[in-house]
């Protein structure tokens, strides 16, 4: 195993911070990437935070916004941070020499360009990528086997059995434009109708009782029909950490790594 490797992960959403924070504490030189403003709501859940504030932790290990090269070299040789970059993608992959590039949005779907040929390893997360098209492996997110590695050639998994923690969440939608002036925070617990903040002078209220999972950033503006808050109505639902199911994925995307860079084939489920 070879952890000397750079590893370069696009995205700051659950998933990405979950690969990340997995691939630093194996020992890799892992960096985050994320160009735009991310909208993540689960900001406890993730490293989105980072991207305004310059630093924010989860589960023990921290993510700091690199402004300066200094602050890249520093948390690529200590291993002690995940640096934050916010050039663009091209930029950052062409200073840098990367030996494995990761994507990892939260949502699936088409991603925005290909990751083919960007650095000797490329991985997928999601049932967006297609192996041996947008990049070299794709790891499942969804179905029975969160994290199986998919080869070019793999059939993807059933969809069947996806994550039912998904229906222990509500989202709560703004009805307005504006930025959100919470009175509530990412923990906190809520009964239904209870006030959580205001979008100018029109109060939001949370549809249903439970923990306030996840709030959008006061300084981006909430669009109308657009989520600006999440409520956990279960108490299994997490609001804080790395989900299970992610942690899974995380796993999977480690062991693409570890045995490519042993020159082990990893299992596919394609073929069965």
């Amino acid at each position: 195993m070879n952890k000397e490797q750079c590893v370069l992960v696009c995205g700051v959403g659950e998933r990405a911070s979950a690969v990340a924070r997995r691939l630093i504490g194996e020992g890799y030189a892992t960096v985050l990437h994320q160009e735009r403003p991310p909208r993540a709501l689960r900001r406890r859940m993730c490293y989105a935070d980072a991207w305004f504030d310059g630093i924010a932790t989860l589960g023990g290990v921290e993510a700091r916004r690199a402004d300066r090269p200094t602050e890249f070299l520093c948390g690529m040789q200590t291993r002690q941070f995940l640096p934050l970059l916010l050039r663009p993608l091209e930029e950052v992959v062409e200073r840098w020499p990367w030996d494995v590039i990761i994507a990892a949005p939260d949502h699936d779907g088409r991603p925005a360009r290909s990751l083919a040929n960007l650095a000797e390893l490329t991985i997928g997360v999601g049932s967006g990528f297609v192996a041996g098209t947008d990049c070299d492996l794709v790891i499942a997110t969804d179905g029975l086997d969160p994290g199986a590695v998919l080869r070019a050639g793999d059939s993807p998994p059933s969809r069947r059995g996806a994550d039912r923690l998904a229906l222990d969440y509500w989202d709560v939608i703004a009805v307005a434009e504006g930025e959100l002036a919470a009175r509530k925070t990412i923990g906190d617990r809520v009964e239904a109708e209870e006030i959580l903040g205001f979008l100018g002078e029109e109060p939001v209220r949370a549809p249903v009782a439970g923990r306030i999972s996840g709030l959008a950033r006061p300084e981006q503006l909430a669009l109308p029909g657009a989520p600006i808050a999440e409520i956990a109505t279960s108490e299994r639902a997490p609001v804080v950490g790395v989900a299970d199911r992610n942690k899974l994925i995380a796993r999977g995307v480690s062991f693409a790594v570890e045995m490519e860079a042993g020159g082990w084939t990893p299992v596919s489920i394609g073929s069965r």
